[in-house]
């Protein structure tokens, strides 16, 4: 049987230190559920993931090989170098090449009006938001099928190439829903062998994810939503049930990770999703981000009787006046509550924390420490501020930015950024010396706490918490220069 569209997944592993590093590898949702509505109308669908490939000569070896004619590629910024190649080899090979996701959503030029090595350009179209019912249209124009829409610029939801070298955009594209709707991701579109050997040899577990929201209704300043916008839609809480039901008895996961933005934002959608989960059978261990002032002892009740082991939150900062300075919408009170449920219901807490937002100041950086040292989180990370392209936060330092044209800038692995701006005070060095500051501040509260440690251990501990404020008070008070080369942390 002939394949009419392959869905590339352009995540390297071999090519990105920072994922080899964390070993926490995830199937590609999106491409999965494109790929289940294509197969729902008759398409013979392959997907192509690069998470465990070595390089793109693989790629360009089946695409000689089996010569798909409609190749579509997700792509984030930080993969985009890779997604552009792929979409070039495709081109090469006679494929129309269909771009989405997050990177393209957000600046479709950068992908329509890229040339490649021949001088050509690579790619066709670029899916616009969300794609499933995009794509089905686009798969029947592309392939003339009856009754299809006889011009792409009738389709709704897409970027085009226009003839004047500006984007042409065709009407929006209405959000889906009811989200019931759709199948399941097509997961056996995916070889799972490589992600369990991965996980079981990395954690000693292995883990899969399922999404049951899109979008977000908060607006945090620095925070890019791309794709499925400040809207919140959900699906109902018997569908993910059912699912979770179907990877539980066909997979056999050891835990899940819930991908969604935020975990129960309608508390009320949450109780129900306990219910089924719990009169389907249903529970699996699980990981889930929710927000702070979410966390409320019936809901936090509810997720840990369906299986929640961990929470993730966007704490940020333990200064109120950068959390308002960010558009947060959470109090530092709420941080500390959050924190204090979840030990008193043994779910693990992984705070995420930023430093350097603009008009942040040592006092707040301290109030960070105080934070941290209190609430004791059993992990977290910390993160440079790094403005995205479409924020509000962008907007602020605009002219402040490091390159001139910053979003033609592709990066080399996920974690690599490259979205620099100038800082009026703390140079690069001041804000290494500030995530190691934290890191020692917190193992030392948790030494104080009563966490065993061998003798060598707790000294090191100390001599290095000695030596990150002694250094961290010194680079506060230096000159420098002020640009910050910085990575994000981990999970962003």
């Amino acid at each position: 049987m002939t394949t009419d569209i392959t869905l590339v997944h352009p995540l390297f592993i071999s090519k990105d230190p920072v994922e080899q590093q964390i070993m926490t590898p995830y199937f590609p949702l999106g491409l999965m559920y494109l790929g289940a509505v294509l197969r729902r109308q008759g398409y013979t669908v392959e997907m192509f993931d690069c998470a465990f490939r070595r390089d793109y000569t693989e790629f360009e070896q089946y695409m000689r090989r089996v010569k798909p004619p409609v190749v579509g590629i997700t792509s984030l910024i930080t993969i985009r170098r890779h997604a552009l190649i792929l979409a070039e080899i495709a081109h090469r090979c006679g494929a129309t090449v269909i771009l989405g996701g997050p990177d393209p959503t957000g600046i479709p030029e950068r992908y329509l009006f890229h040339r490649g090595s021949d001088g050509q350009f690579p790619v066709d179209i670029v899916a616009f938001d969300e794609a499933e019912v995009t794509i089905l249209e686009l798969a029947d124009h592309l392939f003339q099928r009856p009754g299809h829409i006889s011009r792409l610029r009738d389709i709704a939801g897409l970027r085009l190439r226009g003839g004047d070298g500006r984007v042409l955009a065709t009407a929006p594209r209405p959000l889906i829903a009811n989200l019931d709707t759709l199948p399941f991701p097509a997961r056996e579109l995916v070889d799972f062998d490589p992600y369990r050997r991965a996980w079981r040899q990395a954690h000693g577990y292995w883990s899969l994810s399922l999404i049951n929201t899109r979008g977000c209704p908060y607006a945090c300043s620095w925070c890019q939503k791309a794709v499925f916008g400040r809207t919140y839609r959900s699906r109902s809480a018997a569908n993910s049930a059912a699912e979770m039901r179907l990877l539980k008895e066909t997979y056999q996961p050891d835990q899940l990770r819930i991908v969604d933005d935020i975990t129960g934002v309608r508390q009320q959608w949450a109780l129900q999703w306990r219910d089924e989960v719990l009169a389907r059978g249903a529970v699996i261990p699980f990981e889930c981000l929710t927000r702070v002032n979410l966390a409320t002892e019936e809901m936090l009740t509810a997720l840990k009787a369906m299986g929640c082991k961990k929470i993730y939150f966007g704490a940020e900062s333990g200064s109120q006046k950068v959390l308002d300075a960010m558009n947060k919408g959470a109090k530092i009170s709420q941080i500390y509550r959050a924190a204090e449920l979840c030990k008193g219901l043994a779910i693990e807490t992984y705070f995420f924390m930023m430093v350097g937002y603009p008009g942040e100041e040592w006092t707040d950086l301290r109030l960070s420490v105080k934070m941290l040292r209190e609430t004791l989180p059993d992990t977290f990370s910390t993160t440079i501020a790094y403005p995205l392209p479409g924020t509000p936060f962008y907007e602020q330092v605009r002219d402040r930015l490091m390159f001139e044209a910053d979003w033609t800038l592709d990066w080399d692995y996920t974690a690599e950024n490259k979205l620099l701006f100038r800082r009026g005070r703390y140079n690069t060095l001041f804000y290494r010396w500030v995530i190691k500051w934290f890191k020692k501040e917190w193992e030392d509260a948790r030494l104080r706490q009563g966490r065993p440690a061998p003798l060598l251990r707790r000294w090191r501990i100390k001599a290095a918490l000695w030596l990150s404020r002694g250094m961290v008070r010194l680079l506060a008070h230096s000159p420098g220069a002020a640009t910050v080369r910085f990575q994000p942390a981990e999970g962003r």
